[in-house]
């Protein structure tokens, strides 16, 4: 998997992009509009491996337990999967509640691929996997945290 990043093919996201991912992430921070949302998508933040910068974007997951898969689909044209070509810290707010984790990209022929596809391809089982890259998350253990739930 060529996990290189190349800025000169950096294409900004679209104007009407940015604004479906913001709605997107006010929707799931809403506790009456989330229940629309949170069964399919989920909202990640990390910082950028090089810049350090936050990164903060809705994606659709398969969960299994404390496991989380995310299809890279068009990765060509994707730029934040690229972070977690090595294990990297993540936090993802899930159902009202910010749990941390840790995540790795896996592509074709990685250890963990053929089970990471399986729990995706179990909840969508219309969007084929390919041999586009797979995010695993796995959560921190769950601790109880008033502060960290939605309000």
């Amino acid at each position: 998997m060529d996990t290189s990043i190349s800025h000169r093919n950096q294409n900004p996201a679209k104007p009407h992009l940015k604004a479906w991912n913001a709605l997107t992430r006010w929707i799931l921070h809403v506790p009456l509009l989330r229940t629309m949302a949170d069964r399919q998508v989920c909202e990640l933040h990390f910082a950028g491996i090089r810049s350090g910068k936050p990164i903060t974007l809705p994606v659709m997951y398969a969960q299994q337990g404390d496991t989380i898969v995310i299809l890279v689909g068009a990765p060509g044209t994707k730029l934040w999967w690229r972070n977690f070509a090595q294990i990297h810290p993540v936090s993802v707010w899930l159902h009202g509640v910010s749990r941390t984790g840790s995540g790795h990209a896996v592509g074709p022929g990685a250890p963990g691929r053929a089970r990471a596809a399986g729990i995706y391809t179990a909840k969508f089982p219309d969007l084929p996997v390919e041999n586009d890259p797979l995010v695993v998350i796995t959560l921190d253990p769950y601790a109880a945290n008033p502060s960290s739930r939605s309000e």
